[in-house]
């Protein structure tokens, strides 16, 4: 995990470096770039990827408020959320999968794959379960109820291994929704 983090912090490093000396803004419009590459590589990566709105199972029943914007919503549970946008259009969206990990020390250990899916009533619009990391556009409108959830979670109770049950890791997933 600690790896993905500077993997991913090391991305907008590596654009702020080669970008700043050329042009210092338009990389990402309404964002200025200073010059300065440390500056630079914390400000992309804080655009890049904005703090998630957790999902627990003690919030899961309440409405997320997603902005006019961009906002990401992680969780590491199958709680239920809805949301509505505040306008109707092109809203681009991209999940990445979560992963649960169940260890014993006796066995070796197995690993799931949580997956997050976005519908409109009974309608799948997107899902991990196709194209994990790929975006796609959707028409979303103002007003209409929209749910998102996780899959793909198991009960390390369910489990055992020479009679000793398994510990359980899990790494959230996530789902970006941008305005376009």
């Amino acid at each position: 995990m600690k790896k993905t983090y500077a993997i991913i912090l090391l991305i907008p490093f590596l654009l702020a470096i080669g970008c700043a000396e050329e042009k210092k803004e338009g990389l990402i419009p309404g964002v200025e770039l200073t010059g300065d590459a440390l500056t630079d590589a914390l400000v992309l990566a804080v655009v890049a990827n904005p703090p998630c709105t957790i999902l627990t199972s003690s919030n899961g029943s309440t409405a997320v408020d997603l902005s006019d914007g961009f906002d990401s919503i992680c969780s590491s549970t199958t709680s239920v959320a809805t949301f509505t946008v505040p306008s109707s259009g092109e809203y681009e969206v991209v999940g990445s999968t979560g992963r649960q990990t169940l260890t014993s020390p006796r066995c070796n250990s197995s690993n799931f794959t949580i997956h997050v899916q976005l519908d409109q009533g009974v309608t799948a619009l997107y899902t991990t379960r196709n194209t994990p990391g790929q975006a796609a556009t959707l028409n979303l409108t103002a007003g209409t109820s929209y749910t998102i959830y996780g899959s793909g979670i198991v009960d390390p109770g369910d489990y055992t291994c020479s009679g000793a049950r398994p510990s359980s890791s899990i790494t959230p997933y996530r789902i970006n929704i941008r305005k376009k």
